[in-house]
């Protein structure tokens, strides 16, 4: 009888921050070799490979604190068809993915989504129709102001965020300069995350915009 052990993980990419799913056969995963995960944006994600008879070795790129971490699974928890397992940020053990059971992840997943949902509609923003693409740059923004990389060319980070239904609004406190992030598509969202620092120019207190993936206050 052939043993056909199939999984599905789940994990964040750190460089874009999707959370796409791959199916993982048990004849994939070898000890000869590691076994490559990538994101659809060309990052590679996760290498997988046998660690002798009995364990899996994981390692992931981490969305959160931006390390690799490794992990070394029981080869009966990895391929266990009736439950899922998180992968967690090494640093700060939060989620960032998980692994197992094919429908229980897609729940989970839906769940996320619905909790997103939910916050958007109490941050008012029920009429905006990607709510998880803003949350994710609001996140973002948030990161970036608790690392001091969110400030403004007058020298301030003193910042003000507010949210509309397509974009974030950032404004200088100390000298009135505004930033506007669009929040519509992916590709905005991926280009505030590939940003090292998030800097309102200082033009005549203008308002710059950040949309259509291109920062046009540059």
């Amino acid at each position: 009888m052939l043993l056909d052990k199939t999984i599905e993980l789940a994990l964040r990419c750190h460089h874009c921050g999707r959370l796409e799913k791959r199916k993982l056969n048990i004849f994939q995963i070898r000890d000869d070799e590691m076994f490559i995960l990538k994101c659809s944006c060309g990052s590679i994600k996760a290498r997988i490979k046998e660690k002798g008879d009995k364990y899996i070795q994981l390692e992931y790129s981490c969305f959160l604190c931006d390390e690799d971490h490794r992990r070394i699974i029981d080869k009966k928890e990895f391929w266990n068809l009736k439950t899922i397992n998180h992968i967690k940020c090494l640093k700060s053990g939060l989620d960032i993915g998980s692994y197992g059971n094919q429908e229980l992840i897609e729940e989970e997943l839906n769940k996320q989504k619905e909790e997103l949902r939910v916050l958007a509609d109490e941050l008012g923003l029920n009429d905006f129709r990607e709510p998880e693409i803003l949350l994710e740059v609001f996140n973002t923004v948030h990161d970036h102001a608790s690392n001091s990389k969110l400030y403004c060319e007058c020298g301030s980070d003193d910042i003000e965020v507010k949210l509309y239904s397509s974009k974030v609004k950032l404004k200088c406190r100390k000298c009135g300069s505004i930033l506007n992030i669009s929040a519509e598509t992916e590709a905005q969202l991926n280009e505030i995350k590939n940003k090292e620092d998030i800097v309102i120019k200082n033009v005549n207190r203008s308002e710059n915009n950040w949309t259509d993936n291109k920062y046009k206050g540059e």
